[in-house]
């Protein structure tokens, strides 16, 4: 890997760093949810592919040699791109993980806590437009959860408390018509249901 390359990555690892330390509090629907801060003072800047030959994943933790691996993992494309960096801690992942379009384009950014997804996850269509902003508490969905279209235009606007609905819900066509809009109260909705979230933007199912 050439020096360059090698500096590139180092920026990147540095960055989601920065990124997990500023986004641990956001402000859900129905009042706010603090996102408590990821512990990253035990993560160090190696950074390691996963086709290094001693990088094994057992049960879903990393191994470097017989001991969980802590720093940085990349994934690579066969012509030798960046597609993915994320930090791990004792082999989980712990803080973000970013991935990328083929030209280098920022893809996915996704915040995770001892293997769990975790706080702001946000993706972006090829366009650079916002296409998903999503928060997650240990797994489970957690305030609110936006998606929009390629477009721009807003596809649905959800709010979540332990993975279930809570309060309104709405969800837009791409002209800006709605044809979603109720209130979840107690797992019993109230309002206009028209259709379900279940058609695909494009090649990725609507969450």
């Amino acid at each position: 890997m050439g020096t360059k390359a090698l500096l590139l990555i180092n920026i990147i690892a540095c960055s989601l760093c920065l990124l997990v330390e500023s986004c641990h509090t956001r402000t859900c629907n129905k009042g706010e949810y603090n996102f408590e801060k990821v512990d990253l003072s035990k993560i160090n800047l190696d950074t390691i592919s996963t086709t290094h030959y001693k990088l094994t994943l057992q049960n879903g933790v990393y191994y470097l040699d017989t001991t969980p691996y802590s720093g940085f993992i990349t994934v690579k494309s066969p012509s030798g791109n960046l597609k993915s960096i994320g930090s791990y801690y004792r082999g989980r992942q712990q803080g973000a993980t970013k991935t990328f379009f083929a030209n280098g384009q920022l893809e996915t950014i996704r915040n995770y806590r001892d293997g769990l997804a975790y706080g702001l996850h946000q993706g972006y269509w090829s366009n650079g437009k916002l296409k998903f902003e999503f928060h997650y508490n240990n797994d489970k969905r957690e305030g609110t959860q936006k998606q929009w279209y390629e477009s721009g235009n807003k596809f649905y606007e959800l709010s979540f408390s332990n993975d279930q609905e809570f309060g309104m819900q709405k969800a837009w066509r791409e002209n800006g018509k709605v044809f979603m809009n109720y209130e979840a109260v107690g797992g019993k909705r109230y309002g206009l249901q028209k259709a379900a979230l279940c058609y695909t933007l494009k090649n990725e199912k609507a969450l």
